[in-house]
């Protein structure tokens, strides 16, 4: 085992960690605003993707354009559920379990769809950047890659910001908190359960959007993306948007690392496998408990 492969299979990791975390960021965040485990998270990607594909390749949108418009309606999706859904339900003081099923029920009608509408072919974008590559100590990394790490890492230093220090994102983390005493200081609980399920929809479809030059977009990457997500998310603490950030980076280079030290196609095996370690050992995420409580 080479340095220059060591350092391939990291700048893999890195790459496809930072989807994960994308992925992972939104699930955490409607978890955080709503005890909701969404498990559709995956399909906020797919859409997203899809939509930027078909503006493109069907409609002619210029590239930044579709990119913004396949973000945006992730986000307007987000919404969508939460008020048609998930608003309703907890009117109803459904139990987390019925919140988990109308996920999982969402997801399938969602994939299936992409499957009945778009068709089961896989959709590739232009790689930001075009088709270069960079040379580092004789490993290689796509130009897209490079782009797709940068705009994972501002978007996770933007989501920070947003929670810290704007009063948007400070009524967020206080409704998530303690959503009565939120309501007594006249922050509106239901409106901002509405902008995790945005900020969800809009993490989820910016991952799917930035790995489909790739990966090639179908209905079936939901689950797959829903699935690595979560293990993000759990790893970084299941209450934290930003441990998940860490989460998803930590099972991208381990999954990337497993790949090259047994083999392809053992790869999940092994992330998982180490993701029940890292659990038992530290039952509260990576970043123990104080992290558990960020946001």
């Amino acid at each position: 085992m080479t340095f220059s492969l060591v350092l391939q299979a990291i700048f893999a990791g890195v790459t496809n960690g930072i989807v994960y975390a994308l992925v992972g960021m939104g699930l955490s965040a409607i978890f955080k605003g709503s005890r909701v485990i969404n498990a559709m998270q995956g399909e906020f990607s797919v859409i997203g993707a899809m939509a930027t594909v078909l503006l493109l390749t069907q409609a002619g949108w210029p590239y930044a354009a579709a990119i913004a418009a396949g973000a945006l309606l992730g986000a307007l999706l987000g919404a969508a559920i939460e008020i048609a859904f998930v608003r309703y339900m907890a009117r109803q003081n459904a139990t987390e379990d019925s919140f988990l099923l109308l996920t999982i029920g969402l997801a399938l009608t969602l994939s299936a769809s992409v499957l009945f509408f778009v068709g089961r072919d896989g959709h590739l974008l232009p790689p930001l950047g075009g088709e270069g590559v960079l040379i580092v100590l004789d490993a290689v990394i796509q130009i897209h890659a490079v782009w797709l790490i940068a705009i994972g890492v501002a978007a996770t230093l933007l989501l920070r910001a947003f929670f810290h220090h704007t009063m948007v994102g400070l009524s967020m983390m206080a409704a998530s908190i303690d959503p009565d005493g939120a309501a007594t200081t006249g922050i509106n609980v239901g409106r901002m359960r509405t902008f995790t399920f945005v900020l969800g929809g809009f993490l989820g479809a910016l991952g799917g959007i930035l790995v489909t030059p790739l990966v090639a977009v179908d209905y079936q990457l939901g689950l797959g993306l829903t699935l690595k997500g979560f293990a993000a998310a759990v790893l970084g603490g299941l209450t934290n948007p930003l441990g998940a950030a860490v989460g998803g980076v930590t099972l991208g280079l381990v999954e990337s690392l497993a790949i090259i030290g047994v083999s392809s196609s053992y790869k999940d095996v092994v992330a998982f496998s180490v993701l029940i370690v890292i659990m038992i050992l530290m039952p509260q995420g990576i970043l123990g408990r104080a992290g558990r409580r960020g946001g």
